[in-house]
């Protein structure tokens, strides 16, 4: 008899210390009629390899239980990059840690605490989305699932941040709007100027402290200077990238004139994490990244589809400093 696997089916990518979890989760999905694929008992005969393609290939929703154990697994990323490459994947995270590189940007739903309650807001969210996988492949025996009112809430440590929330953050902020400032300033004349709408203010007393970068250094002279308040809709949009230790940022010409000339338009790197990949490559605050890998940075969209597709092992990245290309591999962990 042959091994024949349902078409309307869910596979489940685990680490095996993660099995007791992986089980209760099958079970759960299972009581909504859907075939679950977890328990990776092989036929006689069979490879295991050959046997978890056959069913991933056949799956039309991947589910992967990120833990401390499974995002060291080669299978389990392997399988997950499988669900991502198709567009069927679902993280799922049964502890509170970062998942691999590549997978970063995708939200998952936390499971941290949960412990089988069907009625739970974080299992409801992922029984919704299943049921949308799985309508999408064309499974005509989904029903309807009855929806929650769930609040959407970031269950991964996103790679992408509003600035108002650190101290380098405010460095571009500043920057940014502070050119404006000048410009606004020189072609206002005696005009009288109409009063700030909700200011965000920056400090007019910071002084550097040591190993402050020269782009501080500019950037707290400025600050100094015209000691503003900065209009919260300037707010500006950077990128972490945890495992390279390194934070970019895109200005486009109009952000990087209104700066007058304190910033380069293009992906700024606004800030180097000491002993990390990018710090060991050599790569400085200020150098703007031209590309990474074959993918050219020419916009905000381009710099987060490059982060995004970067994962374990050696990338290229081209970058310009003082007028100079450069070329650079960094191993990413």
């Amino acid at each position: 008899m042959a091994y024949v696997l349902s078409m309307n089916e869910i596979f489940i990518s685990y680490a095996t210390e993660d099995r007791e979890r992986a089980r209760l989760l099958a079970a759960a999905l299972s009581e909504r009629g859907w075939d679950v694929w977890w328990d990776r008992e092989i036929p006689l005969g069979k490879s295991f390899d050959e046997v978890i393609e056959k069913a991933l290939a056949q799956a039309r929703c991947v589910i992967v239980l990120w833990s401390a154990v499974s995002v060291t697994s080669e299978w389990v990323r392997n399988e997950a990059s499988e669900g991502k490459r198709r567009g069927i994947l679902l993280p799922v995270f049964m502890e509170h840690i970062d998942a691999p590189l590549a997978f970063r940007l995708m939200n998952g739903a936390d499971l941290n605490e949960w412990s089988g309650d069907r009625g739970d807001a974080e299992f409801a969210r992922l029984v919704e989305r299943v049921s949308e996988l799985l309508r999408q492949a064309g499974d005509d025996s989904i029903t309807d699932v009855t929806p929650v009112a769930v609040g959407q809430r970031a269950t991964y440590k996103e790679a992408q941040t509003k600035w108002w929330l650190t101290p380098w953050s405010a460095m571009i902020l500043a920057i940014v709007v502070i050119g404006a400032g000048v410009t606004g300033y020189l072609l206002r004349g005696d005009r009288p100027e109409p009063p700030p709408k909700e200011p965000t203010t920056v400090p007019t007393k910071v002084s550097p402290g040591i190993g402050t970068t020269d782009i501080e250094k500019r950037i707290h002279d400025l600050v100094g200077t015209l000691g503003g308040a900065i209009p919260a809709t300037s707010l500006a949009k950077g990128f972490h990238v945890p495992d390279l230790g390194v934070r970019l940022a895109f200005l486009t010409p109009e952000q990087s004139a209104s700066t007058l000339g304190a910033m380069p338009a293009g992906a700024v790197v606004m800030e180097v994490e000491s002993g990390r990949p990018m710090a060991k490559a050599g790569v400085h605050v200020g150098d703007v990244v031209l590309s990474i890998g074959d993918k050219k940075i020419a916009s905000e969209d381009d710099l987060r589809q490059a982060i995004f597709k970067i994962g374990p092992g050696k990338t290229r990245y081209s970058y310009r400093r003082d007028g100079e290309i450069k070329a650079v591999v960094v191993d990413c962990p």
